[in-house]
């Protein structure tokens, strides 16, 4: 009898614990899987899965995946239109502005913190019918890169001592322009403009004589601005009399100057640096950066945005938790330290707004494109290619 009474205990025992197990692989198959879409440049592929990695041990109630644009080959208007949203997406915010104006990203601007200490700029990228439908998390700032070795070569090193010479002033630029040329050397190129490509020559012409193609806020066009024609003069100017080259595309461009064949390149980022290290080390070119002259005496940033937005679900608690991991990657410690400076930040420099967002954007960036083409090849004088961009602009209000 005893024996049988054991035996009993054993049997609710084993049944009791398998009943257990049974809860958690329910529980564990119940888990909600968020996946986090990384668009083709927005972030390394070692920093984003650490970063996903790290949304996960602050969110355990679901399951984190890292879905990268550059190893599936998805983008994410191919995921939103098959129905496969994710529930994070860090990318450009040109690539989720679309499903902001659809109604489908939270509003994220109750939930992030620090709104006051970013640049007006860059949140002007983010910011649709004044909710905030993207929470910036980095910069890249477009500079000018310099062969170091060159500009010694020329005796002009001490240009780049950034305690004398911050910011070249654009007689300084054209002495450095014209000592390379009294060698019969080309100390930079320019390239014809597209708008895949045009981002670092509007910078060259916007910063030059202290101009912006947009107004502050971003609402009117001032491409026909007295400091716009001057800059684009400037270019077209400099190109017809040789000190800078046209090359015949940007990444033409780039590898000559890679190659130590030039000695400025107009249109660099920490992305270039990165993945041409091992031929600038190969041809023995050490790089400094430098800002675009600038009258102003001051930098001009010409930046490109990363940003993380947050689909909307239906489900309240699905939504709250996405909304809590996009504020996590803006406020946690340990997520800024992996980000680095951010640069997103207020400081005395002069920002100019965006072309990568809104279609006027691209419309005006299209069009800019075409007068720098014009002008730099000769066929039309800057004030007459500047007041057909101004006119085509005005007619869009």
């Amino acid at each position: 009898m005893q024996g049988e009474w054991i035996m009993s205990r054993f049997y609710i025992r084993a049944a009791a614990a398998l009943f257990a197990l049974m809860l958690l692989a329910a529980g564990a198959m119940a888990q909600e899987t968020m996946r986090v879409y990384i668009g083709r440049d927005a972030l390394d592929a070692q920093t984003a899965r650490q970063l996903v990695e790290m949304i996960g041990r602050a969110a355990p109630q679901a399951q984190w995946e890292t879905q990268l644009e550059e190893e599936t080959g998805e983008s994410l208007r191919t995921l939103v239109l098959s129905d496969r949203a994710p529930a994070l997406a860090i990318c450009a915010p040109g690539e989720a502005l679309p499903w902001a104006q659809e109604g489908m990203l939270l509003p994220l601007q109750s939930a992030i913190a620090g709104q006051g200490r970013m640049q007006m700029q860059v949140l002007d990228c983010c910011v649709l019918e004044e909710n905030l439908f993207m929470a910036p998390l980095l910069a890249r700032h477009r500079q000018m890169a310099v062969n170091v070795r060159r500009f010694e070569e020329q005796r002009l090193d001490y240009m780049l001592d950034e305690l004398t010479h911050p910011v070249w002033y654009p007689t300084e630029f054209y002495q450095i322009l014209e000592e390379f040329l009294l060698d019969d050397e080309t100390a930079m190129d320019v390239w014809p403009a597209q708008p895949q490509t045009s981002a670092a020559l509007e910078a060259m012409v916007q910063a030059i004589y202290g101009g912006s193609l947009l107004s502050e806020d971003a609402a009117l066009c001032q491409a026909g601005s007295p400091e716009i024609r001057a800059g684009l003069r400037w270019l077209g100017e400099t190109v017809a009399c040789g000190l800078i080259g046209l090359a015949q595309s940007r990444e033409a461009a780039l590898e000559r100057f890679v190659s130590g064949e030039t000695a400025i390149f107009a249109d660099w980022t920490a992305q270039e640096a990165a993945r041409e290290k091992d031929a600038l080390a190969e041809n023995g070119v050490q790089v400094q950066t430098m800002p675009y002259p600038s009258s102003l005496g001051l930098p001009v940033r010409a930046f490109t945005l990363t940003g993380v937005c947050a689909f909307a679900s239906g489900d309240a608690g699905t939504d709250a938790l996405a909304v809590k991991a996009a504020a996590f990657l803006n406020e946690n410690a340990q997520a800024q330290a992996l980000l680095g400076s951010r640069a997103i930040w207020q400081d005395n420099a002069v920002w100019l707004p965006s072309l990568d967002v809104g279609s006027r954007g691209a419309t005006l960036r299209s069009l800019f494109c075409e007068a720098m083409r014009q002008v730099i090849g000769g066929e039309a004088e800057a004030s007459e290619a500047l007041e057909r961009v101004q006119a085509a602009m005005d007619a869009l209000k």
